[in-house]
């Protein structure tokens, strides 16, 4: 037997816009308008990420999938030795890079994991999410960059984010190590908002539960229910999980 992680994403353009902004990264595969599953070696690099675009038409189309691609090549180049310290300057100078080379009125979110020297890190910016099901409690690991969360403005309306890379004067990234991040029972969700503005935590723990137990793919569930309620923006998941596979 050996450990391997599930991976399943699923990136669909929802009821209401005209094209698919939102782009999803497993690894050295990039895509949109589609699911994919993959199984990943747990010992081995692995970055899995959602980015969601802002600007409109093209230009959040590509702001995503400039943002994706600089994390790819960013996280492909690094040497296996590097210290916590220095793994998160890596992401900091990725950050400002990629900042950089977004043209006036484009940006994008970005919400990940890193697997490295066997610690698993998450990083963000802007309001994707990364969600933590363990011990049957769905917990959530990330602040919104919004004026309603991290600007404390509770009545502000969800899409008015503070921070994406592009689309500001600057850009930071949230980066942190995740303790025991696979536990038995464990399950990573990552999602834009086009998911958890319409699907509450609950329903997102209840559907991740069932899952489970069913052998059913959480994140397609997830994404009917989030386009039968109304489907208004893109909407991307991706669900992690460890498993234990015959070699």
């Amino acid at each position: 037997m050996r450990t391997v992680l599930s991976v399943y994403g699923v990136c669909d353009i929802g009821c209401r816009k005209p094209n698919n902004e939102d782009m999803i990264l497993l690894n050295g595969v990039i895509f949109r308008d589609g699911s994919m599953k993959k199984e990943f070696d747990i010992s081995k690099r692995v970055v899995i990420a959602v980015a969601d675009g802002i600007g409109g038409l093209d230009k959040g189309e590509i702001a995503s999938e400039i943002a994706l691609n600089k994390l790819k090549e960013f996280l492909e180049r690094i040497p296996d030795d590097l210290s916590d310290q220095e793994l998160k300057e890596v992401f900091d100078v990725y950050t400002q890079e990629t900042h950089g080379a977004m043209s006036q009125g484009m940006g994008s979110t970005i919400a990940g994991l890193f697997l490295y020297q066997g610690k698993v890190f998450r990083f963000h910016a802007g309001d994707s999410r990364i969600y933590l099901l363990r011990n049957g409690g769905l917990a959530r690991l990330t602040t919104d960059h919004s004026l309603r969360e991290s600007g404390g403005n509770p009545g502000a309306p969800t899409n008015i984010i503070t921070n994406s890379l592009g689309g500001g004067d600057s850009a930071f990234i949230e980066f942190a190590e995740v303790e025991q991040p696979f536990l038995k029972g464990n399950i990573f969700l990552l999602s834009s908002d086009g998911l958890h503005d319409l699907v509450s935590s609950a329903m997102i723990s209840d559907i991740l539960i069932q899952s489970q137990t069913e052998g059913t793919e959480a994140a397609e569930k997830l994404l009917v229910l989030a386009k039968e309620k109304g489907g208004l923006d893109n909407i991307s998941i991706i669900t992690i999980k460890a498993e234990e596979n015959e070699v």
